[in-house]
């Protein structure tokens, strides 16, 4: 989804400087065109040559020559966007009092377009005031900084700094990229004027499953993509997100500034739900619920009984609690999905009326290319106040396509 994308990345000097090429080879992948800027103190750390190979274009440095007599202007109109990872203390202070001391700082000042800064560092730097100072403002500009990751630091003890895995910063850009096109009519700058600052989010992803025995389970084939490319839509809008991850969407790649918690079955995921409703301002059910549970699940593994010639095995199913229907609407905005094989919208409107809630999104499961486990989808939003389809695009797309419905619900 980042075909013809033509992205500006500047290294700053921080260990984490040998991740940068991973990002670099990732968004080229994607389909972007990559320009690198550098810093004198990023090249202790790495090498232009290795961006050369990998943009096949020449990186802008402080000594080296470009093809451009004056690099950071080129550079400044040619990008549609700009990463600078890793972002140090020192650069996110320059790029907060709008210093040009260098080129890299000198491309930032020049740049109009959408940034993302990641940060890395100690988190003693990281919890500085003068820290927490500049990058207060920074976001209140509307430059979006990426929360760092807590860990194991090179100073060799755990605390918050890690540089986000470069995977983690790839869902940001994807996520900047959809919102960009969802809002274009709504809003000149969505990430400094979004109506989802400060809420409260929680969002469900993946695919619940019932015990049989310790060993089998009743489950679907629900993947959580979904779900984490609403709850990564979601964190850009400034939004407090807690994702709700069932064992398939477990591992999957998400920011550090998104809780998480784990569930596995239905009755575990309704009594989370129902903890966060008391205090989200809206929830997204994107997770794929079991109907149904095994009454009483063996606690020993069930055998084959051959010695009484038995081919078949009969499991008493109960039905699982109705989560959506259950939760209360006293302030929350209830969003629903409804995964389906025919009738797709009929089934989704009835749906809709059954559970009371404010908006649900239909999909046709039984297309390959929009399925689960799919990169794609292609959904119809249906609310109150009428239906809108999404075609066929990345997951991502579709997230920030129902996110720019809920904000038309909202402030309708």
């Amino acid at each position: 989804m980042l075909e013809n994308k033509q992205i500006v990345v500047i290294v700053t000097g921080g260990i984490a400087a040998y991740k940068t090429p991973d990002f670099v080879r990732l968004l080229i992948k994607s389909g972007a065109e990559v320009r690198v800027v550098m810093t004198e103190a990023a090249e202790q750390f790495v090498r232009p040559f290795t961006f050369e190979v990998l943009t096949k274009y020449p990186v802008l440095t402080e000594q080296g020559a470009y093809p451009d007599s004056i690099g950071h202007i080129h550079l400044a109109d040619w990008a549609d966007l700009v990463v600078v990872l890793p972002a140090t203390a020192n650069t996110l202070a320059k790029a907060s009092l709008g210093l040009g001391d260098n080129e890299a700082t000198a491309t930032l000042l020049a740049m109009d377009c959408p940034r993302i800064f990641v940060p890395a560092m100690n988190n003693k730097m990281w919890e500085n005031p003068a820290t927490v100072n500049n990058v207060a403002s920074l976001r209140e500009r509307g430059d979006i900084v990426i929360e760092p990751a807590s860990g194991f630091l090179a100073e060799g003890y755990e605390g918050k700094g890690r540089m986000p895995e470069p995977i983690e910063v790839l869902q940001a850009v994807k996520a900047l990229v959809a919102l960009e096109k969802a809002f274009a009519d709504q809003a000149k700058n969505v990430l400094k004027n979004s109506s989802f600052k400060e809420k409260k989010i929680a969002v469900s992803a993946g695919g619940t499953q019932e015990a049989i025995d310790p060993v089998r389970f009743i489950g679907n084939h629900s993947s959580g993509k979904m779900g984490l490319a609403l709850a990564h839509v979601a964190a850009l809008l400034g939004a407090e997100v807690t994702l709700v991850m069932t064992p398939t969407a477990q591992g999957l790649p998400h920011l550090p500034a998104i809780k998480t918690c784990q569930v596995k079955d239905a009755r575990q995921l309704y009594q989370v739900m129902h903890e966060l409703n008391e205090a989200s301002d809206i929830i997204i059910m994107a997770a794929a619920v079991s109907d149904y549970r095994v009454e009483t699940p063996s606690t020993e593994k069930i055998k084959k009984n051959k010695e009484n010639d038995q081919d078949h095995l009969q499991i008493s199913l109960v039905e699982n609690p109705d989560i959506l229907k259950s939760l209360s609407q006293d302030g929350t905005f209830l969003v629903g999905f409804a995964a389906e094989t025919n009738h797709v919208l009929d089934y989704a409107k009835k749906k809709l009326a059954a559970k009371g809630i404010d908006m649900i999104v239909a999909n046709d499961v039984s297309q390959q290319a929009i399925g689960f486990s799919s990169e794609d989808n292609a959904v119809t939003i249906i609310s109150q106040k009428g239906a809108r389809s999404l075609p066929q695009a990345d997951k991502m797309m579709i997230a920030a396509g129902i996110f720019a419905q809920i904000a038309q619900e909202l402030n309708a």
